[in-house]
């Protein structure tokens, strides 16, 4: 996942989370892959997720990690699912939206973690402040 798009992700995770949140998103580990009969070990960035309170099954301290190549595949399933997407992030990686990050990482994660991302409406003054 290109380092732009990745970070743009977090950002998301951490500024309209609900219920977990970013524990980590620069942590090296290493993986064993199978591949052909034999096992690979890669290392990979991993995206570390807690839930900081409890929510429907998961309990407040439960942590996932999401490996960098996990979040790689779930890119690329997601552009071939939403049209949209494609297209904007063709553009920018700033195009990437709360609801994007949010189903990638429902991608990455095989359907377990729900992130639940709430964008809370600007309020808007009565009276601006330049009258």
């Amino acid at each position: 996942m290109r380092n732009t798009l990745y970070r743009q992700m977090v950002y998301w995770i951490r500024e309209y989370r609900t219920w977990i949140e970013v524990v980590d998103d620069n942590i090296y580990k290493e993986y064993a892959l199978p591949r052909n009969g034999h096992i690979d070990y890669i290392v990979s960035r991993t995206l570390v997720l807690r839930a900081y309170k409890d929510k429907g099954p998961y309990t407040k301290g439960m942590t996932w990690t999401i490996p960098e190549y996990a979040l790689d595949k779930a890119l690329a399933t997601y552009r071939k699912q939403e049209h949209t997407f494609r297209q904007r992030i063709k553009k920018a990686a700033m195009y990437l939206s709360p609801r994007d990050a949010e189903a990638i990482i429902l991608l990455a994660s095989h359907n377990i973690v729900r992130l639940e991302l709430v964008i809370l409406p600007i309020q808007a003054r009565e009276k601006p402040y330049y009258l």
